[in-house]
């Protein structure tokens, strides 16, 4: 094989992803660009770690619908962000003996750089949004505060789940089997006074508009038994408790309250966020109830709004997932540093289009989300009440048949195979493995035979990039492409990413067998397997000498004629003598009779200089052009 037909992945990904960045290609102009479609993936944890290939998986799915919305004509904002407070992080932290600000910056740093960037996603990085940031948990504290001044925010003494480990409360819903969703400590019992957020007041709306919600069933069905509506003696019931949203930890906002013993509790002036999060190197969580802010006297001691008397500060800090359950309505808005989310911004791109994330989120994230949005909605601060139109659920990955996690010691880290085998041929692989919505086994054997197939489309297509033929293929080719088309195009819209995949195997062997491609043929098929390999088609793409990205060319479109495989021979007459056959679909009009019986050179060649008076056509048997 000559040199200039072997793949170099690293060189052609790195050179792409380099003009990707510096072009700007995957920016959108928010307030100007017309048919917007927001499509969005669930932020990750910057843990140290790094991306694992569950990670790649899931961006993986979603950024194959987004680039085929984009080549569909939509304007699309696909943005992406880190979900950096909480005990997640500081867990990590606490066992590398770092401090949760320099582990999160530096983590986040490699996630972007060196793991994000390398995937091939259309990401908006414009928009990019961190929640420890102080320009974005400023708003965290405001959302608090409209709760609290609505009293759906209240403060009280119950008894609650704490974790002796992770030292701190936990919700109901992070609450596994009486153990801890995180380090699966059994959790106990403990009375303390908390703050609580009274979703329970939503708990009707929010089984409600489940019916109208087009989300995967399985999600909807995890919430509907989580809200738990039931009646006994006539009195209706719900298994929904408030969210407790207080956390005795360092890692997150602090709750932007004030106690006077004059007034009262009292809330921070809006004027006066954010309320920042101190540095300090005591930030161990204590065990005693208590937040570790609550040993800063400086942060503790502070001045009443209200009466300018002794007062202190609220010391935990809320729960993480209060952080996540508004990103979506930040991520449009990031760059305005004077309001949340601008409204005409955010009554433009929201709701979410598509959501595409793990099922494991059913009841936390997604259930929160909901009560949040619908809660500013009634505030009158957003014209919407369910954030997302569509939510999808993707399966999860595993390997030699076990779940895939640390304990299991089968942990795939990803990086190694876009440095072996290249970004394309993981992402091809990964939505090969099964149906995206169950997921499916990784094997190294696997990811190899999608590396030869990758590598066999790049050489087909440099050998035959100077030999393609300008006019369209025979019918039965044609028949073929448009078959195609029509398969990917659908189960791209159905996420069935495996059957996509198939299919583009299944026409490449056919166009292999061909003598001659035509060119439609070829470009058609680099259009088809763009989404799934942006890297190698974007280079292919420019191999032919076109001008423009791949990635922003119309998908192809199918003749639905064509789809119809069933033909029957049709006799073309000119003044009653017949000069030439064609084949046409049994229930063809006589506009496409007479279209396909002019693309023939026979009637071009009969009918030249000629005016055609009129045609008559007998459908399935005979067209006879009177000149």
């Amino acid at each position: 094989m000559p040199p200039c037909f072997t793949y170099d992945h690293r060189t052609v990904e790195a050179r792409w992803q380099s003009v990707w960045q510096q072009t700007q290609l995957y920016e959108v102009d928010l307030a100007t660009t017309a048919h917007p479609f927001y499509n969005l993936m669930m932020f990750p944890y910057p843990s140290a770690e790094g991306l694992h290939v569950g990670n790649v998986y899931a961006f993986t799915g979603a950024d194959i619908y987004g680039r085929f919305m984009a080549m569909q004509g939509r304007a699309v904002l696909q943005p992406m962000g880190f979900d950096a407070f909480g005990i997640h992080s500081e867990n990590f932290a606490i066992k590398q003996g770092v401090h949760p600000g320099k582990l999160t910056a530096r983590n986040i740093q490699r996630f972007r750089e060196t793991q994000l960037k390398r995937i091939g996603n259309r990401f908006c990085w414009n928009h990019e949004i961190q929640t420890t940031d102080i320009s974005y948990y400023k708003w965290t504290q405001w959302i608090f505060l409209q709760l609290f001044k609505v009293g759906l925010a209240v403060r009280k003494k119950a008894t609650v789940n704490w974790c002796p480990s992770c030292k701190t409360v936990l919700a109901d819903e992070q609450v596994i089997g009486g153990e801890c969703e995180r380090c699966n400590t059994l959790t106990i019992g403990r009375e303390l006074e908390q703050w609580f957020f009274k979703i329970t007041q939503y708990a009707q709306r929010l089984l409600d508009n489940l019916e109208q919600l087009d989300w995967s069933e399985k999600v909807k069905t995890a919430q509907r038994n989580w809200i738990g509506y039931s009646e006994t003696d006539d009195t209706v019931q719900y298994h929904l408790r408030d969210w407790l949203i207080s956390r005795q930890r360092y890692w997150g906002p602090p709750i932007p309250i004030i106690y006077c013993e004059v007034c009262g509790t009292v809330p921070v002036p809006e004027e006066q966020l954010p309320v920042q999060l101190p540095e300090t190197e005591n930030w161990l969580p204590q065990g005693t109830g208590n937040s570790p802010l609550a040993d800063i006297p400086e942060f503790v001691n502070t001045t009443c709004p209200c009466c300018g008397s002794a007062a202190r500060r609220e010391t935990d800090v809320s729960d993480n997932f209060l952080d996540s359950a508004w990103y979506f309505l930040r991520y449009p808005s990031s760059d305005r540093s004077d309001v949340p989310f601008d409204p005409a911004i955010t009554a433009k791109w929201l709701p979410v289009d598509m959501y595409i994330g793990g099922a494991e989120h059913s009841v936390l994230h997604l259930l929160y989300s909901r009560f949040i949005t619908m809660v500013l909605h009634d505030l009158g601060y957003i014209p919407f009440e369910e954030p997302f139109r569509r939510f999808r659920a993707h399966g999860l990955l595993t390997k030699q048949g076990a779940k895939i996690s640390k304990s299991k010691g089968n942990v795939v880290n990803p990086d190694r195979y876009i440095e072996e085998y290249g970004a394309d041929t993981l992402r091809t692989y990964l939505m090969f493995l099964g149906p995206y919505d169950q997921g499916g086994d990784f094997s190294d054997r696997g990811i190899a035979g999608m590396r030869r197939f990758l590598e066999r489309v790049y050489q087909w297509v440099l050998k035959h990039q100077n030999h393609l033929q300008p006019h369209p293929p025979d019918l039965a080719s044609q028949q073929r492409l448009h078959q195609t088309i029509h398969k990917v195009s659908e189960d791209i819209q159905s996420l069935k990413y495996n059957t996509v995949i198939a299919a583009l195997m299944s026409y490449f062997k056919m166009l292999q067998a061909k003598l001659s491609i035509a060119e439609v043929e070829l470009k058609s098929y680099l259009l088809m397997l763009a989404p799934f390999a942006p890297h190698v088609t974007e280079e292919l793409w420019q191999q032919l000498g076109e001008s423009g990205s791949i990635h922003q060319q119309k998908f192809p479109q199918f003749d639905a004629q064509l789809l119809i495989t069933e033909q029957v021979t049709v006799t073309v007459q000119v003044n009653g003598r017949t000069r030439t056959t064609i084949n046409l679909s049994p229930n063809a009009s006589q506009e496409e009779a007479i279209a396909a019986a002019r693309h023939t050179q026979a009637i071009q060649r009969h009918l030249n200089n000629q005016e055609v008076h009129r045609a008559v056509y007998v459908p399935g048997r005979i067209l006879n052009f009177v000149t």
